[in-house]
């Protein structure tokens, strides 16, 4: 009687521990399967710089819903930095097979910033001529037992206010 006892609890402390592996298995291909896209606009084009304003849509098309924190953005021309986001500790929840949109994150880009890249942007966008630029996305996915990095970067074209 006590070797069915044996037999039955081993069953079931393997079960729970083959049952905990796929869980966690699932969970860490979450990261895999989120998909950002971000999208960046000429908000002004002043004497005193560049404002963009940046839109990110975020998609979970996993049956899990989690956390993540408030994306910072960085803004790229020809490989260089030309500007950031603010960072924000807030937490944005993803419901399953479900998306959010984080609207209007303001980049402010000085006008020394866009000299110093040779005046190329700068002279590009007061010409009325379209820009190209990458927008880095930047976040921590939060599993509850675990936090992931996420990292994407977009193209996204700036067109002349107006």
């Amino acid at each position: 009687m006590a070797d069915w006892k044996k037999i039955i609890v081993g069953t079931g402390i393997g079960a729970g521990i083959i049952g905990a592996i796929a869980y966690f298995s699932r969970l860490n291909r979450t990261n895999a399967e989120l998909e950002t896209v971000a999208t960046a606009r000429l908000h002004s084009l002043k004497l005193d710089g560049l404002t963009v304003r940046i839109d990110v849509q975020i998609k979970n098309p996993t049956n899990n819903s989690f956390k993540i924190k408030f994306p910072f953005v960085k803004l790229l021309y020809k490989d260089k930095t030309i500007g950031t986001s603010q960072v924000v500790n807030k937490d944005i929840t993803i419901p399953e097979y479900g998306e959010a949109v984080v609207e209007a994150i303001m980049v402010k880009i000085p006008v020394t910033g866009l000299l110093s890249l040779g005046g190329g942007l700068f002279s590009l966008l007061s010409k009325n001529q379209a820009v190209t630029i990458a927008v880095k996305t930047i976040t921590t996915i939060d599993l509850g037992w675990k936090q992931m990095p996420y990292e994407k970067t977009d193209n996204s074209t700036l067109n002349p206010v107006g």
